[in-house]
This record gives structure tokens, sequence and C-alpha cells, in this order.
């Protein structure tokens, strides 16, 4: 397990901070474009607590919160496995206590690591990884940048209520998968052939693996763009590719240009690599475009209804 949390941060200090200014979605359009989305006095109605999130150009979430009682700037990521913190705010314990909005998590599980990336310090305190996001059953809301998290004094919702809600917005479900070591990944159609993808709020753009090329019928084109720090290679030059379609669900985007990446040097892809079956990456700049929800606890992604052409 050690080996393929090595592998998986690896991947993640090279793709989750690179800046990729070409991988474009050409419908780039913002969240409000698509309908109300989902309704936080709905949320609230259902027993959940919303947390104002901010989001980067790098298109990262974040929260201001409190860890072991000190300020800390907190990074939500479905593809982090386990909950992470700098160790300047742990604590001698076995758990952390989390203030995030108006609600305090205690003996909360975490690993201690120095988070870095481009071999500096990051700018963030805790990585708020896929255990937490299941273990309070957190429902993500990628378009209007809110996390919400159950109240502790309220009663636990049915995930029919849940999903009536968001139907009612305007939203179809995608069902999630979970793998091991943990992660959600999604089925998708590129170029009319079956693709699974990571689900990944951390990662900044979405992304195909190399190997799909020739089963996918693409044609890489160069770019000037480096990425710092990528698998064996230290710094390297990245290709793009544009697909003629991309469907999720009921959505389809057509053309849509991605990046291609050696994902097994990240733990990802190769036969022989931890997380074989992961293809690609979902990543942040299509999770707002589809005005996506995470309902983390239930594996399922929630993304706004409109008929493919």
């Amino acid at each position: 397990m050690e080996s393929v949390e090595r592998e998986r941060n690896r991947w993640r200090r090279a793709h989750r901070f690179a800046r990729l200014p070409w991988v474009v979605l050409l419908m780039a359009t913002s969240a409000s474009c698509f309908g109300a989305g989902l309704d936080s006095r709905t949320m609230t109605g259902l027993g959940f607590e919303a947390i104002e999130l901010r989001r980067t150009a790098e298109n990262h979430l974040y929260l201001s919160g409190r860890a072991n009682g000190h300020r800390a700037s907190c990074l939500v990521d479905t593809g982090w496995s386990y909950t992470t913190m700098q160790p300047g705010k742990a604590s001698g314990g076995g758990g952390i206590t989390l203030q995030l909005g108006r609600v305090t998590f205690t003996n909360q599980p975490a690993r201690v690591e120095a988070l870095r990336f481009n071999g500096k310090p990051a700018s963030f305190d805790v990585v708020l990884g896929l255990d937490f996001l299941q273990s309070q059953a957190a429902v993500l809301d990628c378009g209007r940048h809110r996390l919400y998290t159950r109240r502790p004094s309220a009663k636990e919702p049915k995930p029919q209520e849940l999903e009536t809600a968001l139907r009612r917005a305007g939203f179809q479900e995608v069902q999630l998968s979970m793998q091991s070591p943990p992660a959600l990944t999604v089925h998708a159609q590129a170029n009319g052939q079956a693709i699974q993808l990571l689900l990944d709020s951390g990662a900044a753009w979405s992304c195909l693996d190399e190997r799909q090329v020739l089963r996918l019928g693409l044609k890489p084109q160069p770019s000037t763009t480096r990425i710092t720090g990528a698998g064996k290679t230290g710094t390297r030059t990245v290709a793009v590719a544009t697909l003629r379609s991309f469907v999720l669900g009921e959505r389809e985007f057509s053309p849509l240009t991605l990046a291609l990446f050696d994902l097994a040097d990240w733990g990802f892809a190769a036969p022989e690599a931890p997380l074989r079956e992961v293809q690609g990456i979902l990543g942040g700049e299509l999770l707002a475009t589809l005005n996506a929800v995470i309902d983390c606890q239930q594996r399922k992604l929630w993304i706004q209804s409109r008929p493919r052409r």
C-alpha cells in the first residue's frame, strides 16, 4: 500500500498544480448558464450545512477552516484517497479536529505529510480526501462552489430525499465505482468508445492516457506547455488531442480538446499499475462546466441534464 501511495503522490505533485492554459473546454460556460443548480435552502432542509468554497484559476476548490485550533486552508479533493495535513498543524493524538464552517469534526483520521509541489511547500495546510468526504456523507457542488456536510444534530437524510431534490433541480445521475486504493471512477464515451475516468475534483484539468491514442483515433498535436515534476523525467512537454465527441450520461461535448499523459508514471492505466482501470481524469474544469454535484457517500455524480445532439 505504501508503494501505491508513493506512486499516487508523485502523480499528484505533477498533475494537480500544473498550469495547462490550452486545455480548454470549448464550451467553457459558467455554471449559471445551465439553470438554477442545487439550492442551498433545499440542502439545509435536508439536514446539511453549506460551506462556501473558493475556486482558483487552476480549478482547485478551497475552504478556510481550522485544524486542531489553527487556521487552515483546505483543498477539497475527491481524487486524494486519504485526508492529509501539514506537520505544523498536527497534534500528538491519533486524530485531528477540523472546524469547517459552523460544524466541528473531532477525532478525524489524517495522515501527516509535508505537502509540496514544484519543490516548494504547498500553500494549503490540509487536503480533505475521499475518506473524509465519504464518512461525512459530503455532497460537493462543483458548479456553485459549495461543500455540504451533515449537521451533527440533524436527522440523517434518506438517499431518495436528496435524489428527489436533485432531479427536481434538473440533474441526472451517473453511477460511480469505487476502486482500490480508494478512488471514484466514472464511465464515459470518447469518440464512441467506452472509457473509465478518475473523478478528481483536485485535478486542475481533464486528460487522457497516451495509450488511448490508437483506440480512440486521436491525432496528438505538440504544445509548448511543460509539466514540472512529471513522472520520472522531471519536466516534460505534453501533447494535446481533440475528441470528436465526449459523452457523459446524457451530456455530449463536441469537440473537446484534452491533454495526453503517460498516466502509468502516476499509478494509472498500465497493466501493472495499481489503478490500471483508469484511462483518464475527469478534472475540475469539466466538473464546473457540467455543474456537477458529487454525492460522495452514495457514489453518484449528478450533472445537469441536457439532451445529446
